[in-house]
């Protein structure tokens, strides 16, 4: 089967690490983009308003100096006073230049020194962007008729104060556009969080179910963009719980199919050896009757554990549990088997109740019992407990057996691992029941060596029904 990252499926093959992420920046980006060029716009327009403004005021001045030029036949004359000429060149911070030429550039008055152009359209004012002393000047040149002369008009000035309005402008507008970005962001960020929501709610859905809970998710009035995805999990999740039902009855069925043919070859081997049959070979006997055993064995712990994920599909509320009686009732059973290996099987009961099945935690006991009576040495410990710590009810079962090593300890709950060199005849399926029984009850189960060097195995229980099932 082959795989593509989710992130191509997004506008220009991005990736992005949440689907909130993507959209943010998927919005945010052409917004950042549309704020540079809106800068840009705006320092062309701040540009345009300022240099038309002070364009005005510029052209202005020439038309007050043509107002003060006098031509007769004699001569061309400027009757401009001084102070009046001083008040025209103060604009600080700025300096003003001006000059009056005829059309061969001789100057009548003003700046010597001011560039000009030879005479060009008469009666239109040009604007010119010009260095005079080495200082960047906006100029307006005019020329006009004048008797039978052609004069020419020059008037200059440095660029700081509309340099300076342009900047106010320029700040005025980023300042109301930058606003209004910031708002759209903002408005993005918590409207993607809000139309988000049903993701996030359908996630702590599938997060607050166990791994055997394969219902139908309920969603009331999904968004239409989510139903799909519901309809699709809805049937993923009817197809596993097709297959998990097909899986168990397999193995239930199979291990009652075969429990008949071996209880009549079990009977058999009983008669036979009643018989007399194989008192040449008795080793043979036992081997076949240890191997007859150990596959009885297998199938009554195949019976379990397909039980108990079946029950535990069905059920949704436990019941009050005294595991006080429970110890008794499940470690009575084992007395015989103890003694069988001259076993110290002792108790240590405290009144507790827990909420669960009565059966799955028997059978969970059971299996922990077994254990550790076919893995503990003979004269050896065996110890069963129940009570609480910290209000937390348990069931525990250690042993003075050889233990497990530590790294081995995660290995040992899956289905049919056994340890490299174990003895007995053991199916590597107790374990693996009893993290089962703890799954469906959402208890925890601890295992651990113990000071006489043996295995301890606790089952954490719940008190209350909202802790009982995760």
């Amino acid at each position: 089967m082959s795989t593509r990252p989710f992130g191509s499926l997004l506008p220009g093959g991005w990736r992005f690490k949440s689907l909130r992420q993507g959209l943010i920046l998927t919005l945010v980006v052409p917004l950042a983009v549309l704020l540079i060029l809106g800068a840009y716009l705006d320092y062309r327009l701040a540009r345009k308003t300022t240099d038309d403004a002070y364009d005005e005021s510029l052209a202005d001045v020439v038309y007050d100096l043509e107002a003060h030029v006098r031509a007769d036949r004699a001569a061309l004359t400027f009757d401009l006073a001084e102070e009046a000429e001083a008040m025209l060149r103060s604009i600080a911070p700025d300096e003003r230049y001006f000059s009056i030429r005829d059309e061969t550039g001789r100057l009548f008055v003003g700046d010597a020194g001011l560039p000009f152009r030879k005479a060009g359209k008469m009666g239109k004012i040009i604007f010119l962007d010009i260095v005079y002393s080495g200082t960047k000047v906006r100029a307006a040149e005019y020329w006009i008729d004048h008797g039978d002369s052609r004069i020419g008009i020059t008037v200059a000035e440095t660029t700081k104060r509309r340099q300076r309005s342009s900047n106010r402008i320029l700040m005025a507008m980023l300042l109301q556009n930058a606003t209004v970005i910031a708002a759209t962001v903002l408005a993005i960020f918590f409207g993607t969080r809000h139309g988000l929501s049903p993701l996030t709610e359908l996630e702590r859905e599938i997060a607050a179910r166990s791994a055997d809970d394969l219902s139908e998710i309920e969603v009331v009035a999904p968004p239409a963009e989510l139903r799909p995805l519901l309809v699709r999990l809805n049937q993923l999740f009817g197809l596993l719980r097709e297959a998990t039902e097909v899986q168990q009855r397999f193995i239930a069925d199979a291990a009652h199919q075969l429990r008949t043919p071996l209880a009549g070859l079990q009977t058999q081997l009983d008669l036979a050896a009643g018989e007399g049959l194989f008192h040449a070979h008795p080793a043979r006997l036992a081997s076949i009757d240890e191997a007859t055993a150990r596959l009885g064995h297998l199938l009554n712990q195949l019976l379990a554990y397909a039980k108990a994920e079946s029950i535990g599909e069905r059920t949704h509320a436990f019941e009050k549990v005294a595991l006080e009686h429970l110890v008794e009732k499940s470690a009575t059973e084992f007395i015989d088997a103890a003694l069988a290996k001259n076993l110290d099987l002792g108790f240590d009961i405290a009144p507790v109740d827990a909420l669960g099945s009565e059966w799955l935690l028997q059978e969970a006991l059971a299996n922990l019992i077994d254990n550790a009576i076919r893995y503990t040495p003979d004269n050896g410990i065996v110890t069963v407990r129940c009570g609480a710590v910290d209000g937390q009810p348990f069931l525990e079962v250690e042993d003075s057996g050889p233990g497990i090593p530590e790294e081995q300890l995660p290995l040992v709950v899956e289905r049919f691992y056994r340890m490299p060199g174990t003895p007995g005849n053991g199916c590597g399926l107790g374990l693996a029941i009893v993290s089962e029984i703890a799954a469906l009850h959402g208890a925890s189960l601890k295992l651990s060596r113990n000071s006489m060097g043996g295995l301890c195995v606790r089952l954490v229980l719940a008190t209350d029904a909202s802790e009982s099932r995760a």
